[in-house]
């Protein structure tokens, strides 16, 4: 088997992480699986990314990620299972100005391709919900209190979704439990990708 990048993408409070996280744990004898995480991970950089928002900042955090774990991993044949991307960088709010944009430009050829993406969503009622339990996130807490700002990025997002040329999939983790949604990526990655295995 080749290795896989799969990107999962989609807004805070949608069960990425939660999903992911899941899915490991009922495999835990599988080490073909590779868990990542993306913007705003524990990293200098996106430490740094974190305390100072900008688009420089979080591609180059991207660049450290895919150098360190996703080339490393796709090398040995894992499943690499990407918290967060390069979408998740263009759908912040400040990518669309002009000289974000440039930027973004310009890492672009160096951005590794993904095999594939799974898009996480829920519902504007379950989303804040969900991040009002988020008391000690400041983010969270803006976001929650300014539904608009849910409702723009997400469809910034699926712009973006739309737009992406490969194998790709939505799910909505509203009524879902953890184990459902893990289940329903397990099956896209399994069954869904299986003619990038050949």
């Amino acid at each position: 088997m080749k290795g896989l990048l799969i990107i999962c993408e989609g807004l805070d409070g949608t069960g990425k992480t939660t999903t992911i996280k899941q899915l490991l744990s009922n495999n835990k004898e599988n080490n073909d699986y590779i868990y990542s995480k993306g913007i705003g991970s524990d990293t200098f950089i996106g430490k740094l990314a974190r305390k100072f928002p900008s688009t420089l900042l979080f591609l180059l955090e991207l660049m450290y990620i895919q150098y360190r774990i996703i080339k490393p991993n796709l090398k040995q044949n894992k499943i690499i299972l990407q918290d967060r991307y390069d979408l998740s960088i263009l759908s912040y709010p400040t990518a669309e100005r002009e000289y974000n944009k440039l930027i973004a430009k310009i890492f672009k050829p160096f951005i590794i391709k993904p095999d594939a993406l799974v898009y996480f969503h829920a519902s504007l009622e379950e989303i804040i919900k969900r991040l009002s339990k988020s008391s000690d996130n400041k983010y969270h807490k803006i976001l929650s209190k300014n539904p608009h700002l849910i409702i723009s990025r997400e469809n910034k997002y699926l712009d973006l979704y739309t737009k992406f040329n490969g194998y790709k999939t939505k799910i909505d983790t509203t009524n879902k439990t953890a184990e459902q949604s893990s289940k329903a990526l397990e099956i896209f990655v399994y069954k869904n990708l299986k003619t990038l295995d050949m």
